[in-house]
């Protein structure tokens, strides 16, 4: 049963809020970015050979541990980037094998070489599909047919798990979120690509604010080569100052905040020495873990309530984490652009119950008063016959 409480509170009504972005390249998000690209591409393998979503979860996925230097002009790599795929993944269907490799790697490659254009994906990668079909569940990763498959025609909950989201950004979040993506192009895959040659990708935005002055921190990496000197090097970070101030020309600022942007300044107000070769931190022994970096809706935003239920590479057709995730983040979205009303959901499954019914289902709204149009979207959206309808368009 849905519960309804006018009691929200935004981030934005404090006297202090804080937001963080690890951009792109930052090797979490690209743990995060890979294990959502690979589970799309099981899937549609899945929908296209057999008409249903296997078993599968890819949410433990890990890159890192490169290591590539600058030497005499040149990049040098000493060890290659790593990305484990791991996880259980339904690899026979039938007594049929499915080529796990032939699915997922050509998508790693292609998504890596896209955000990360320096990155020679046929040489400096190694990609180790470590899946396994180990489970107490009869025929659950290795299906006889489609009947081994319950959740084909009976879709319930994954997970006991909770899913929590808002509908509305506050000027901090949009602001982190704006900052990275005047950065980079959309390609018609939907994937972000580079628009400057001489900067690197794993950028983090730190965004806080007291009261109405807002700081932003933000640490980009020059690339190796692309500079000469000191003086060379301070030039391209003061040009990227000046283009992000600039780009504030086109961002609404309805509260009328003072900002102020700070690239790899340290606090005695020399500029830091940040570069990478590649364009992420994956290069010199970073390593990226799914679930460890932004939430689901991109951002590390400290005030406001959050789980650590990461949806990334989970089973879009029942995971809780993914598919709940999915409805809410919809509804809340809808209730604020539709209505005005900012709002925050919360919602708990039960593991093999319902997926649209969630057993604890609370939703903060800063305004009741349109208290059944909201309640008429969240029933349009935890919708099972709508779920299915938009399932392969929208989650795949």
């Amino acid at each position: 049963m849905l519960i309804i409480r006018d009691d929200y509170v935004s981030p934005e009504d404090n006297l202090i809020e804080i937001t963080e972005r690890k951009g792109i390249g930052h090797p979490d998000t690209l743990a995060d970015m890979l294990a959502i690209e690979c589970s799309k591409a099981y899937a549609k393998f899945c929908l296209k050979n057999y008409g249903c979503v296997l078993h599968y979860n890819l949410d433990k996925l890990y890159i890192g541990a490169g290591l590539f230097k600058y030497e005499e002009g040149k990049v040098i790599k000493k060890s290659n980037i790593i990305v484990n795929l791991n996880g259980r993944v339904t690899n026979t269907m039938n007594g049929e094998k499915i080529d796990l490799d032939n699915i997922f790697k050509p998508v790693i490659k292609k998504y890596l070489k896209t955000v990360l254009p320096r990155l020679d994906v046929e040489n400096d990668l190694t990609i180790n599909i470590n899946s396994t079909q180990n489970t107490k569940r009869d025929y659950w990763y290795s299906p006889r047919d489609i009947n081994d498959v319950p959740d084909y025609k009976n879709v319930t909950a994954g997970d006991t798990a909770l899913c929590v989201a808002h509908g509305d950004f506050t000027f901090c979040e949009s602001l982190a979120l704006y900052l990275e993506s005047i950065l980079y192009d959309k390609t018609a895959d939907g994937y972000m690509s580079p628009k400057y040659k001489d900067i690197g990708q794993d950028i983090k935005f730190m965004v806080s604010r007291i009261g109405k002055k807002v700081e932003v921190t933000i640490c980009l990496p020059v690339l190796r080569g692309c500079y000469k000197n000191d003086m060379e090097y301070d030039k391209i970070i003061k040009k990227y100052e000046r283009l992000f101030y600039k780009s504030l020309d086109n961002f609404d600022n309805p509260r009328g905040y003072q900002v102020v942007i700070r690239v790899n300044y340290k606090d005695d107000g020399t500029i830091d020495k940040y570069t990478l070769c590649i364009g992420t931190c994956a290069e010199c022994g970073e390593e990226g873990i799914v679930g460890r970096g932004n939430d689901g809706q991109g951002l590390i935003s400290a005030f406001r309530p959050h789980t650590v239920e990461a949806p990334f590479g989970k089973n879009v057709r029942y995971h809780t984490g993914y598919a709940v995730s999915f409805m809410a983040q919809r509804a809340v979205s809808r209730i604020y652009k539709e209505l005005g009303v900012r709002c925050m959901i919360y919602a708990i499954t039960r593991n093999r119950n319902s997926l649209y019914d969630p057993y604890v289902f609370y939703l903060s709204v800063d305004n009741k008063q349109d208290e059944g149009k909201i309640r008429e979207i969240i029933s349009s959206e935890f919708n099972k016959d709508y779920l299915d309808k938009i399932f392969e368009k929208e989650l795949v």
